[in-house]
């Protein structure tokens, strides 16, 4: 009985995966996107025990020196909360539009600045929705778009 449970559990997480999969491959296309702002902000994250705490958002700088030296944050994990404005081509409508994602970690590990191009996937049908390249995207090199879209 148990055993079933968890294959159901396992078929409806493979099915959800699968449907998203589909979802990016029919209706989303790699595009190039030119930075126009990046705001990055840090918080510190402390667990004891089962108890875990959080900062308020920070300039990176101060946190970094907050989690050396102050005594309540000490050796707390540093986590980063990055927003990213950009300008795109839509392939929907094919006019210019403006956007954002919020990441936890800058696409490819390089800080980005205003006026650099990185990967997106774009909406065929939606001329203003966007969404980030994932892990699979890469390995797999459909974050590269086939011709200038910017």
């Amino acid at each position: 009985m148990r055993l079933g449970l968890y294959g159901m559990i396992a078929i409806g997480v493979a099915c959800l995966y699968a449907y998203i999969e589909l979802d990016k491959r029919v209706n989303f296309r790699p595009i190039d996107a030119r930075v126009s702002s990046v705001k990055e902000q840090c918080y510190m994250e402390r667990t004891e025990g089962n108890r875990s705490s959080t900062s308020d958002l920070l300039p990176c700088e101060l946190v970094e020196l907050l989690a050396r030296h102050h005594p309540k944050w000490q050796g707390a994990d540093i986590k980063h909360k990055i927003e990213i404005r950009f300008a795109y081509i839509s392939p929907a409508d094919g006019a210019a539009h403006e956007s954002n994602l919020q990441l936890a970690a800058y696409p490819y590990d390089r800080p980005l600045h205003a006026g650099d191009i990185f990967p997106v996937q774009a909406s065929l049908k939606e001329a203003n929705r966007t969404r980030a390249n994932d892990w699979l995207d890469r390995r797999l090199g459909r974050d590269a778009p086939s011709h200038g879209s910017i």
